[in-house]
């Protein structure tokens, strides 16, 4: 009698066990859904950014293979110049409203003044991961120009970062920031962390414009009125003619914009609907004057990276109990494998797949190993062992969700998510 009340009290204290788990399950699965429908793949990433000072104000948005076009896509702006992007948010300057405005990248939350201070008819503005916001302040002809430096967050802006002169575009990396003196033919730099700038850091051939933009490897500059530029970011001899066929109509010169696959520039013309982005692959081939046409007059542009995961093919290796995922990515960053769901059979805490880690240096194709992990490979090796004793073959199964997640490289890499359904078999015989 004791023996049966102890096994009774035991069967109902299981049950709300059992449930608190099932909805403990049940609720990351629902939560992971959500997740997924809130935040789309490809969500805000994937775009060319550029201002127009007239007739619109505005600022304009378009995807990266030149579709998806809105001219509009941040209105009621009061002559805005240089843009930045991050990862999370838009960065613009207004020469006629001295001061720097924010987005999120879908272009809602705009607060035009996001910064205030140290603002003085800007002209550029670029954005780093670590050092924050620089952008350049045309003080006047008497007086020198200025970079100047805010906190990502918009704190503790600065007018007088740098003094330099005759500046026209600014772009940065986590060592340095860049601008160039169209009027002395030369680009300068100053480190992030602050000291002497070096004004005459690269001598470029004169009939530059007034933009500049720098990756890894490279400083690009708009070299005349129908070319782009290119110079390593070490300095040496200067490239006026990397990108030649521009555009031989224009009456003002491309200002170029770099992400890890493309460069773009903008094609600005002074006649209604003549302006245009245009776009070359990153080596400088393949150019396209008119990748975005249509346009006022653009100027200033900035790109986001791809960041488009494709999914090729998913491998069954029956015999060790594994799979592998074959996929492909546009540009070089960081890729990440790991499980955000699990069986029903599985603890919702843990992992029933080991997690893979791999920087991608280049646009290539990639292999992830889907190793089943703890409860997981145990219940396959259980499953097999149990079919090994009563017959000579023996096939388990069990199903997983993994995520593949991409995260370009540079500052306005969106990260993107890719989710994979996987079925893991196992295949043994019994030995003779």
């Amino acid at each position: 009698m004791f023996g049966r009340r102890l096994a009774g009290h035991s069967h109902h204290t299981e049950h709300p066990r059992r449930r608190r788990v099932l909805l403990t399950i049940l609720g990351a699965a629902l939560l992971a859904a959500l997740l997924l429908l809130i935040a789309p793949r490809n969500a805000n990433g994937n775009f060319v950014y550029w201002s127009n000072q007239s007739p619109e104000t505005t600022i304009g948005r378009a995807k990266i293979n030149g579709t998806g076009l809105n001219n509009n896509f941040i209105p009621g702006l009061n002559s805005p110049a240089g843009i930045a992007v991050d990862s999370k948010f838009i960065y613009w300057v207004e020469r006629g409203a001295n001061r720097i405005g924010r987005a999120n990248l879908d272009g809602t939350g705009v607060n035009a003044s996001f910064i205030t201070s140290g603002v003085i008819d800007a002209q550029g503005i670029a954005v780093t991961s670590n050092s924050g916001l620089f952008w350049v302040n045309n003080v006047g002809t008497a007086t020198p120009d200025t970079i100047g430096h805010a906190n990502s967050d918009g704190s503790n802006p600065i007018g007088n970062f740098a003094t330099i002169t005759n500046a026209c575009g600014i772009a940065a990396n986590e060592s340095f920031v860049y601008w160039l003196a169209n009027s002395d033919q030369r680009i300068g730099r100053v480190p992030v962390s602050g000291g002497a700038p070096e004004p005459n850091f690269i001598t470029v051939p004169s009939g530059s414009g007034c933009g500049v933009a720098v990756d890894n490897s490279f400083l690009y500059w708009s070299a005349s009125t129908s070319s782009v530029g290119r110079v390593a970011v070490g300095g040496g001899t200067a490239d006026p003619n990397f990108i030649s066929n521009t555009d031989t109509s224009l009456l003002f010169s491309p200002s170029p914009a770099v992400n890890s696959q493309y460069v773009f520039w903008a094609v600005g013309n002074p006649s209604p609907g003549s302006g245009a982005i245009g776009r070359a692959n990153i080596n400088g081939s393949n150019p396209n004057p008119n990748l975005v046409p249509g346009l006022g007059s653009p100027s200033f542009p900035v790109a986001a990276p791809s960041n488009k995961i494709t999914v090729n093919s998913v491998k069954k290796k029956k015999k060790k109990g594994t799979a592998t995922i074959s996929a492909k990515v546009p540009g070089p960053g960081q890729v990440t494998m790991n499980q955000t769901s699990a069986p029903p059979d599985v603890n919702a805490t843990e992992a029933a797949v080991k997690q893979v880690g791999l920087t991608i240096t280049q646009a290539s194709s990639f292999s992830v190993p889907v190793k089943p992990v703890g409860k997981t490979a145990k219940k396959l090796n259980k499953q097999v062992k149990k079919q090994l004793k009563k017959k000579r073959k023996a096939k388990a199964k069990a199903s997983v969700t993994v995520f593949i997640h991409f995260v370009p490289a540079g500052v306005a890499g969106v990260p993107n998510t890719e989710q994979v359904k996987v079925t893991l078999v196992k295949q043994r015989k019994k030995k003779k």
